[in-house]
């Protein structure tokens, strides 16, 4: 028999349950520690059942964290590639009627005028064919300058560094290179090409241009911008041709809550905006949504280790009933009982949390490992981290654990302290 806090006298080396009294009310209690000792005793006795229920437990709060977690590193590593790119700040700008809503220079100078804008880009685009080595390819054509390609955030390949201030230079992206069956990017650098451009009516310049632009440029640089064939030249090389209206302006703001307000004074000038922003509040609406999801797959073994828990301390009860009659009748008081399952259920719920949260950290540390080999196989090679366990969720989910094990263990409890003494010792 668990053992009671005893206040009186040991015989023949024998200790006689007993409870403890309060002082001042002279009414009979167990002492906390005590009941906690009975609690622990009662499920170290009960090995397997309690091991089985532990598992439940680990199950399924293992399955929350790790799906949970799974979602939040995935959402970290979206987000951190647009919060961490120098575009986070940076608003585009675009013209839906290009042939009566014009972004030209005057445009930039009207912007860089604008309070809280720190810097703004421009480039060009067309439509045009590439030449080399006796192919012609189709392709997009940008006339940018540094910072327009500094804001895009493109990875460089190939080259000493991503620059298009020299007229003479341009930069293709690895699309490009898969086209025309080039599988080393180093070895097209400082070959020549050939560009050509179609005149766009849309397009205002300054004197007439007959039939297409064509020029011969050196590559300098491979990068990584996209699936589709792209090349960046000058936009000088444009403009001195005569071109005055660019496709799309970046202008950057010195932070992002001032993000709005320029937004409101660019569109008031009919000119259509996007901003990473945009994409970020898109990103944690989705990913919101994920988590949700991936917690309610989780929550099934969780379902399944509630039923087991409630089992066990159903079955528990059911076999100490002439113990809680006994208890009973040396002094317990009906709370006493009551926390005396209630400490078996939080003993349940927080070992069972605590294993499975541990065990969901290794899998994720698994899965982090497997993706940076990976990553590093394909050449990446910061690491790669798609699990994100933070400490707010564990924390959250273990008092969601022992809250949970409070919720199951309210019916067995209740029913345990309302036992008779006398109908419980009589009971074979």
């Amino acid at each position: 028999m668990n053992e009671i806090a005893n206040n009186q006298p040991e015989t023949n080396s024998v200790k006689k349950p007993s409870v403890s009294k309060r002082k001042k009310t002279g009414k009979s209690y167990i002492h906390f520690r005590v009941l906690l000792l009975m609690s622990t005793k009662n499920l170290v006795f009960k090995k397997l059942r309690t091991a089985l229920t532990i598992i439940g437990v680990v199950i399924g709060i293992g399955a929350i964290v790790f799906l949970v977690s799974l979602g939040l590193g995935l959402q970290k590593v979206v987000t951190e590639q647009v919060v961490g790119s120098k575009s986070v700040n940076t608003i585009e700008v675009t013209t839906s009627k290009p042939q009566s809503i014009k972004l030209n220079q005057d445009s930039v100078s009207e912007f860089k005028n604008y309070s809280n804008v720190t810097d703004v880009s421009k480039t060009f685009s067309f439509a045009g064919k590439v030449g080399y080595n006796k192919s012609n390819t189709d392709a997009i054509i940008y006339g940018a300058d540094n910072a327009f390609l500094d804001l895009s955030g493109f990875r460089l390949v190939a080259g000493d560094k991503i620059d298009v201030e020299n007229k003479d230079i341009i930069i293709v992206n690895t699309a490009f290179l898969d086209t025309i069956g080039i599988k080393d990017p180093k070895d097209i650098i400082n070959k020549d090409i050939s560009i050509s451009i179609l005149k766009d009516k849309n397009q205002a310049i300054d004197f007439p241009l007959t039939g297409d632009f064509k020029k011969e440029l050196k590559i300098s640089t491979v990068i990584d911008s996209g699936s589709s064939n792209e090349l960046f030249a000058s936009h000088k090389i444009f403009s001195d041709i005569g071109f005055r209206d660019y496709s799309q302006i970046k202008v950057v703001v010195n932070d992002s809550e001032n993000i709005p307000a320029v937004r409101k004074q660019i569109e008031s000038k009919a000119f259509t905006t996007s901003s990473p922003a945009d994409t970020l509040q898109q990103i944690n609406q989705v990913f919101s949504i994920l988590n949700i999801l991936l917690a309610a797959a989780g929550g099934i073994g969780m379902t399944i280790a509630i039923l087991g828990m409630f089992n066990t301390l159903t079955i528990s009860l059911l076999e100490r009933t002439k113990e809680i009659g006994l208890l009973v009748s040396l002094g317990a008081r009906q709370r006493d009982i009551k926390r005396l399952f209630i400490f078996e259920a939080i003993l349940l719920s927080a070992m069972g949390a605590l294993i499975g949260i541990v065990m969901a950290w290794i899998a994720g540390f698994g899965v982090n490992t497997l993706a940076t080999n990976l990553a590093s196989s394909r050449g990446v090679k910061e690491a790669f981290s798609v699990f994100y366990l933070p400490l707010w969720l564990a924390a959250y989910v273990l008092i969601f654990a022992v809250i949970i094990g409070l919720l199951v263990v309210a019916f067995p409890a209740k029913r345990a302290s309302k036992i008779s003494p006398i109908t419980a010792l009589r009971r074979e």
